[in-house]
């Protein structure tokens, strides 16, 4: 069948017809299958030939009907596609031209992402998490505004006195709880400045003021930052015999960052030697200058003892929050900051929270973080259980389902679905962010400083404690160890006791616990007998931070140092069969031992270095010649030796890195 014109005759190559013997007969076309792709080929387009992205043709500009996009900081190369209309293929593409070797899931900085979207003729516009959950708030009518108390941020250097200040104010004591009489925890009070009753007129009779009491040891200056940017004024306190601190100068720069008004409290006025002048003299070089001395920063002079100027500085507070004109609207969906946030073993999840705007009620939805919750109940500073909270109140808030971080804002939303919703994706993007950040491939910068320093040894650690401040100044204190030869990783922080987890999670990662204010539970003690994980506990954070320093330090690499043991002129030259060259020497300083690592000097310059592989006086082997003797010494390898040249005999010996 099929004979005909285009037939080709039989054993002349024609597809599938056989020629002399039965085999298919060589012909023009080649094989069937062959000869069908090569025609496929053909009428492919020649555009879409390993073509990867078939929406647009290789030489084409990248382009985008997007005008605007909001974006979070640290967008990924794939959320960032999905909001352009692009292919992630296409994005690292073009990230590619423009010299930024990518991954689509890996994060963007700011400022790549700005340029990228400049090229693509998009506008971007960085946004927090609860403007792209919530949108941009509305502002309020000034109708809806109404006054409310200042919130006051008392801040200082260690030991200055805050907390007794703050204790002398409550008329409550609170550093008798704290270990080793410093403050661990962020607390926060409201306290009724003049007669329960009075108006709240001018004159401050009877009104509020919220003060938060922050920790004032180094280690927390990240807490004392959070402090200064929730607050409204800072209370700034000095103690009057000691004068201004370094943490008294991180306390100023926090404040001032944060751009709120500082009043100056001169604490220790009943001591013998408190000296007032040197405090003021000493803080106008950081630009507070006293009202007595022509400047505007309010200077009140305090004892927390004595309870002197107590209501002085309490009316300067008040004064300041008019001056400010202090209001918000109660009468919305509440929001504000997480204070302080614990794993309480009774009631769960615990956060002291500080409402910003609207009213909280019991049975409000809320979301902080990746942290949601139903709020089941409230209590203020003194355990008395609330049913409303109104901008500028500090409450414990019961009901969460994790334990949110501290500096997290809340918000109540209108129902559960979205509240678990919205952290589920928190936590998902949270995740996404820390693999990442562990796969983040090194550079050619990365490693060619590794390998200039040596293999960098690493410190693996698990943080728990009892509230998520602790955790939090534990992991920036330890984090800034300054020894390049030792990196520390936190692998995992909580709050909370130590659970069997953690120490498989230690087990795994060869990590260390450090353990803060908790303890570990039945199993988690199992867990350690059986695997030998190394569990330290701490009370107070100085000695977490020395013994973990001396425990990065006992990691290092050792150091060596170089110690001359003795030096020999070499007077004559000698040359002995089959044994090269002997170069008779007088030994000038220290000894010179047989098998030393020897330093060849010649008018002050090395010109080489060897080992000393004989040694002699006159004809017998020694180990050792001391100064004032003369000896043959053999070199291992070098031999153009001069007389006058001089041999520096040394060696290296580990030495305990400082």
């Amino acid at each position: 069948p099929g004979a005909g014109p285009t037939t080709p005759p039989a054993g002349r190559g024609g597809p599938g017809v056989p020629g002399p013997g039965g085999r298919p007969a060589p012909g023009r076309g080649g094989p069937p299958g062959k000869r069908r792709r090569k025609k496929e080929k053909e009428r492919r387009p020649e555009e879409h030939q390993f073509d990867l992205q078939p929406r647009q043709r290789r030489d084409e500009p990248l382009a985008t009907d997007v005008q605007r996009v909001d974006v979070l900081h640290g967008v990924t190369v794939d959320e960032l596609a999905k909001k352009l209309d692009l292919s992630g293929a296409a994005l690292v593409k073009k990230l590619f031209q423009m010299g930024e070797m990518v991954t689509v899931q890996q994060s963007l900085p700011d400022d790549t992402v700005e340029i990228l979207c400049d090229e693509l003729d998009v506008e971007v516009r960085f946004v927090t998490e609860e403007e792209l959950e919530f949108g941009v708030e509305q502002p309020d009518r000034e109708e809806d505004l109404a006054p409310r108390p200042p919130v006051v941020t008392v801040m200082g250097h260690v030991d200055h006195g805050k907390t007794l200040l703050l204790d002398a104010i409550r008329e409550a004591d609170v550093v008798s709880g704290e270990a080793g009489g410093i403050t661990q925890h962020i607390g926060a009070y409201q306290v009724r400045h003049g007669p329960v009753g009075a108006g709240a007129g001018p004159g401050g009779d009877g009104r509020l003021i919220t003060f938060i009491d922050t920790p004032g040891h180094q280690a927390f200056t990240a807490m004392r930052a959070r402090g200064a940017q929730i607050t409204d004024i800072a209370v700034l306190v000095v103690a009057a015999n000691d004068g201004v601190m370094p943490q008294t100068v991180e306390a100023i720069n926090h404040a001032k960052a944060a751009e709120v008004p500082i009043v100056v409290a001169i604490n220790k006025m009943d001591l013998p030697d408190a000296d007032p002048d040197k405090v003021k003299g000493q803080l106008t070089e950081y630009g507070l200058i006293a009202e007595d001395y022509g400047g505007t920063t309010a200077m009140v002079e305090v004892s927390a003892k004595s309870k002197q100027g107590l209501d002085d500085l309490l009316e300067i507070l008040l004064l300041q929050a008019d001056i400010m004109e202090l209001k918000a609207n109660p009468r919305k969906r509440a929001r504000g900051r997480v204070v302080e946030a614990h794993l309480d073993k009774g009631r769960g999840p615990v956060a002291t929270v500080l409402v910003q705007a609207g009213t909280l009620e019991v049975g409000a939805v809320v979301v902080a973080g990746v942290a949601d919750g139903k709020v089941r109940a409230m209590f203020d500073e003194n355990g008395n259980p609330m049913q409303s909270a109104v901008p500028s109140r500090p409450v414990q808030v019961l009901g969460w389902n994790d334990v949110p971080e501290a500096g997290d804002e809340f918000r109540v939303v209108g129902e559960e679905r979205l509240a678990r919703d919205v952290a589920e994706r928190r936590a998902e993007r949270a995740r996404r962010k820390e693999l990442v950040e562990q796969q983040r491939p090194k550079t050619l910068e990365d490693l060619a400083a590794e390998v200039e320093r040596g293999e960098v040894a690493a410190l693996n650690l698990i943080i728990k404690g009892d509230v998520s401040g602790s955790v939090e100044a534990l992991e920036d204190a330890l984090t800034k160890l300054e020894i390049p030869e030792v990196e520390v990783r936190v692998v995992h922080k909580g709050v909370g006791a130590v659970t069997a987890n953690d120490v498989a999670l230690a087990e795994a990662s060869d990590a260390t616990i450090v353990a803060f204010n908790v303890r570990p539970d039945a199993n988690a003690r199992d867990a350690i007998d059986r695997s030998g994980v190394d569990l330290r506990s701490y009370r107070i954070i100085y000695e977490a931070i020395e013994d973990i320093e001396r425990a990065v330090k006992g990691m290092l690499a050792p150091e060596f140092q170089e110690v001359t043991l003795g030096e020999a002129e070499v007077r004559e030259i000698f040359r002995v069969p089959r044994a090269g060259f002997v170069f008779g020497a007088m030994v000038t300083n220290g000894e010179i031992r047989r098998g030393g690592r020897v330093r060849v000097v010649r008018e002050g310059v090395v010109v080489a270095e060897d080992r000393i592989a004989s040694l002699r006086r006159f004809k017998d082997d020694v180990r050792d010649v001391s100064a004032g003797y003369e000896c043959g010494i053999g070199l291992d390898r070098f031999q153009d030796v001069k007389v006058g040249d001089l041999f520096e005999v040394f060696e290296q010996r580990e030495v305990q890195r400082v």
